[in-house]
């Protein structure tokens, strides 16, 4: 009979349930399940390099390498604090098995008291895979502080997020090489980044991007934490696009603020130098700039916003470590390849070479671009004087002939077009002398 009464019970109870619709709880349950299916499907197509790289980040590690630094003193440029934090930094990533060095260097500034600094950047390069990927990456950031400053966020920040990367990228193998990069004389005008790039430069290597972080560890109002600055010179406008997939996809969450860095830089800081020499750049600032902390005794480690330093960080290395196995571009290339940066001309020819990245042309001259096709031929060459189109080249190679009248600086511009529509530029800033006009 019990058994029965069961029987009978659990039949009414599941008429009951077909005919009733789904009750609240239920259809909470439902959602739930939903949402970790979702999740599941979308845990399984992340990136497990990134997603590794990320979850190594934390706390602790920035905290202490920035303790580390700190320790040293206010770092200023050619002091005996500077030289022993670059020891430091040099040990820390020759800890991670990379192939570390120091680049040394020696200039005057250009400042109103000139002054001969010699300092060096320390350097340290993580090998790709892929012979094939010849342009590297550069993440870096400036390790030296003003006089009296402990320089926790300006740029103690930057640097430790460039260990930081280092340390948790190391770890796993990508096609492209990474180089991380710390300079000195920054504080000076840029100083230990504008020799390293100009040897680049001379040196005709090419990279893929540039990425500056510079005071990404400061917010004073929940809104501010909430909010990240990033800077790209026009060519890399579409890698803002993959880290904003990055932010997404990871949970960082950041209200990305973005803009186009210009010839001038904007910032002030090192990716200028990148600039200046026709590189592409990236730069990370902080949203909110807390004027009473910078350059001064107050720029403390009590005053650094770790949560915050620790997504600005995560945020980095993930597109850094996106980046770094990306092949292969589909958009085409470009660079100015006459004249050069830090040359006098005359009448089409070298007449000197300067140290700074400046170019001077006396008389009418040449003109010439070097041209990359992404995945679609080049169809034409623009070209600019002071943003005002000049000329048209539709063949390789694409040259114009400069022959305006001028005693001033002006900027000259190239642009590619593809068959696509997709683009490329350079501009560089000259000074011009032309008082007799060819017919």
């Amino acid at each position: 009979m019990k058994n029965i009464l069961i029987k009978s019970f659990t039949t009414i109870l599941c008429i009951l349930m077909l005919l009733s619709p789904l009750t609240s709880t239920s259809s909470t349950i439902l959602e739930k399940e939903k949402q970790v299916n979702s999740i599941e499907v979308r845990t399984t197509s992340l990136n497990p390099k990134i997603k590794g790289a990320l979850s190594m980040i934390n706390e602790t590690m920035l905290r202490n390498y920035l303790i580390d630094l700190v320790s040293f003193g206010s770092r200023v440029t050619g002091s005996y604090s500077n030289e022993k934090a670059a020891e430091y930094l040099f040990q820390q990533f020759e800890k991670m098995n990379l192939e570390s060095e120091y680049h040394s260097w020696s200039v005057h500034n250009d400042k109103k008291i000139p002054m001969l600094y010699n300092s060096k950047n320390v350097i340290a390069t993580q090998k790709g895979t892929d012979d094939s990927c010849e342009e590297d990456l550069i993440f870096n950031a400036h390790f030296d502080a003003v006089k009296n400053s402990p320089g926790a966020n300006d740029d103690g920040s930057g640097t430790i997020a460039v260990l930081a990367a280092a340390y948790v990228l190391s770890q796993f193998d990508f096609n492209r090489t990474i180089k991380y990069i710390l300079f000195s004389g920054e504080e000076q005008g840029l100083l230990g980044s504008h020799e390293y790039v100009r040897n680049l430069y001379e040196k005709n290597e090419k990279i893929f991007v540039e990425m500056n972080a510079d005071m990404i560890g400061h917010t004073r109002t929940a809104e501010g934490g909430r909010k990240y600055r990033v800077y790209a010179t026009n060519d890399a406008l579409w890698i803002i696009d993959e880290m904003e997939k990055i932010n997404q996809d990871y949970n960082i969450n950041f209200n990305i603020s973005n803009g186009v860095t210009t010839l001038d830089g904007g910032g002030g800081s090192d990716h200028v130098s990148f600039v200046r020499y026709g590189f592409e750049t990236l730069a990370y600032f902080q949203a909110e700039i807390i004027v009473r902390y910078w350059h001064t005794t107050m720029d403390l480690i009590e005053h650094i916003n770790f949560s915050y330093l620790v997504n600005t960080t995560r945020l980095i290395v993930g597109t850094l470590a996106q980046l770094a196995d990306i092949k292969d571009t589909t958009h085409p290339q470009i660079k100015i390849a006459s004249p050069k940066r830090g040359r006098l001309y005359f009448q089409d020819r070298i007449i000197c070479e300067y140290e700074k990245f400046e170019t001077k042309i006396i008389d009418d001259f040449e003109i010439y671009a070097e041209v990359e096709k992404g995945n679609s031929p080049i169809s034409h060459v623009e070209f600019y004087y002071d943003g005002k189109l000049s000329f048209t080249d539709t063949e390789a190679p694409f040259h114009w002939r400069l022959n305006k009248i001028s005693f001033t600086e002006h900027i000259i511009k190239v642009v590619a077009y593809d068959e696509s529509g997709k683009t490329a530029n350079d501009e560089m800033m000259i000074f011009y002398l032309n008082l007799n006009r060819k017919k």
